[in-house]
């Protein structure tokens, strides 16, 4: 059997989100925050590590308030928007998107992506 290495399996499913119109930067990481991605990036890993944190503060909130986990949470800054979102018990799917990006097919994808993600762990 002719097995690929695990990040480009990630990379695979990651492809179509890529393409969606206004996605500037992806990372793949676990709950942690740290990358699944063998190429280590200083920039994306910071962004897991910090995603990693407030997803995980948003859910507690959710969690404490209401009983529900949160869909996705957004950062939205002077230049960009950063959206995260989780990928189930193992994952968390992080994506900077450009100020002037539509978010909707944003998220749409990335939810969709994150489902695959969570079928593949």
């Amino acid at each position: 059997m002719n097995e690929g290495k695990l990040s480009d399996i990630y990379s695979n499913v990651l492809l179509d989100l890529k393409k969606v119109n206004g996605v500037r930067m992806i990372a793949l990481a676990g709950r942690d925050g740290y990358l699944f991605d063998e190429n280590l990036n200083e920039g994306l890993e910071t962004m897991t590590l910090m995603s990693s944190a407030m997803l995980r503060a948003a859910e507690t909130v959710t969690n404490r308030l209401e009983r529900v986990n949160p869909n996705h949470v957004i950062v939205d800054y002077d230049g960009g928007k950063m959206i995260t979102v989780s990928a189930g018990s193992k994952a968390l799917i992080s994506v900077i998107a450009t100020n002037d990006a539509h978010l909707d097919p944003i998220i749409e994808e990335l939810e969709r992506t994150a489902g695959k993600i969570r079928e593949i762990l």
